[in-house]
């Protein structure tokens, strides 16, 4: 294998707590051409003189201090300095398998152009190295329409190797203030310029579960995500993808869907009503009429049929769910 430089871009803010585990994951990988693009975004805890430790431990780590600005302009920045024929993302919290990089570098040809691998949430047991076979090679067209439509594959920024190469030629960035979807935006515009994606369903990413984390909230900041599926819906649109009709059919309505089923589960009066003021709901469930999904076809029907049964159900439910 040829030695390729790999960038690693970590965006830290307060992550004290896990990002020694972190950062010595990444100590233990078994493919040595790295660098560790570390950027503390404006961290008030111990961050940075943890990073500042492990900078000096091994100078692959490169420390960036910046003011508080957000994981995406924490992510951009690095972009703009990172070094590596390839790139990959990893958040602050988790730990990645010895073998990540050499395995997701290995997954890599000419034709493919984003390796993926599987990932868990259990952060203490992680399993032991396995030798990582190809799952499959889908053309990535068909990938970001799988994506879309099978809700049995869920993959993650951070189980992916990227190109630089494209990221810089088609100027991939993450986008400003939008702190839920940001993630999905960037690889999903990442696919329309490339020809091919490899996936492993070999664990090698261990996601932390955090209830105080971007994911695990519902807030006004969540449905910022809308608009990562208006921009990708847009972006597909653009480029004329052989795919942008499911894009344009499915992306806006599946994510709104989401966010109506979600507040009602946790009785979010507040988002359930912006969410029907701000948007055209009708109009975008009616899409999902055809969606190849059971739950979304059925609640969606029901909700056009009659919003309050639609709303009272969810309400319910998430009582129930409770107690």
């Amino acid at each position: 294998m040829r030695s390729y430089l790999i960038s690693i871009i970590i965006p830290c803010y307060n992550a004290e707590p896990y990002l020694a585990k972190c950062l010595s994951s990444v100590l233990q990988q078994t493919y040595p051409y790295w660098e560790a693009i570390c950027v503390n975004d404006g961290s008030k805890d111990n961050t940075e003189s943890i990073l500042q430790q492990f900078a000096q431990k091994d100078s692959r780590f490169k420390v960036i201090s910046q003011s508080n600005a957000g994981v995406s302009a924490a992510r951009n920045k690095a972009l703009s300095v990172c070094e590596g024929e390839y790139i990959c993302f990893v958040d602050s919290d988790d730990t990645i398998q010895a073998n990540f990089l050499e395995a997701l570098l290995s997954l890599m040809t000419n034709e493919v152009e984003l390796t993926i691998c599987n990932f868990t949430r259990k952060i203490s047991t992680p399993s032991a190295v396995e030798t990582v076979k190809t799952t499959w090679v889908n053309n990535a067209s068909d990938c970001a329409k799988k994506i879309l439509l099978d809700k049995t594959f869920h993959p993650q920024i951070c189980c992916m190797l990227f190109k630089r190469e494209v990221i810089v030629q088609h100027q991939l960035l993450f986008f400003l203030g939008c702190a839920r979807g940001e993630d999905w935006e960037f690889f999903m515009k990442y696919l329309l310029h490339i020809s091919k994606v490899a996936y492993t369903s070999v664990v090698l990413y261990h996601y932390r579960v955090n209830d105080a984390s971007a994911m695990a909230s519902l807030n006004e900041k969540s449905l910022t995500s809308i608009g990562a599926s208006q921009r990708v819906a847009a972006y597909y649109e653009q480029y004329n993808s052989p795919v942008k009709d499911t894009i344009k059919q499915y992306a806006v309505s599946r994510t709104l869907w989401k966010f109506l089923i979600l507040s009602l589960l946790r009785h979010n009066t507040i988002i359930y009503k912006q969410l029907t003021q701000n948007y055209n709901t009708q109009e975008e469930l009616r899409k999902l009429i055809s969606y190849p999904g059971k739950a979304e076809r059925i609640s969606s029907r029901l909700f056009l049929i009659s919003e309050v049964t639609f709303r009272w159900s969810f309400y319910l439910l998430g009582y129930f769910h409770k107690h």
